[in-house]
């Protein structure tokens, strides 16, 4: 049996507003794109409001990344799904055991 996710409306509603895209607010409250256009719906019903999310027509891509022989391979809907774009230059660092941060280069 699937495990139930918490509709948190407040949360949901505030991350609307702040303009995170449907990657972002999968990621923070860890459900698949489905759930998310339920708990959307499940919000403009409460709310009697029509609420918009970038990226909810995109495809979603997981963000799960594997390190292969090839290295590690960012595909290019993920990236636009965090808001980047092709032609984007990065700086790659390595803050603290474990985590890799990607650091956008501003031109």
């Amino acid at each position: 049996m699937p495990i139930a996710s918490k509709f948190d409306a407040m949360k949901l509603r505030t991350m609307i507003t702040e303009g995170k895209t449907a990657q972002q607010i999968m990621d923070v409250f860890d459900i698949p794109k489905t759930t998310l256009k339920n708990h959307l719906t499940k919000l403009m019903t409460l709310d009697e409001k029509f609420y918009k999310i970038e990226g909810m027509d995109a495809r979603v891509a997981s963000g799960s990344v594997k390190f292969s022989k090839n290295g590690l391979r960012l595909s290019p809907t993920l990236l636009a799904n965090y808001g980047f774009n092709q032609g984007d230059e990065f700086k790659v660092s390595c803050l603290e055991e474990g985590k890799i941060v990607l650091e956008k280069k501003k031109n």
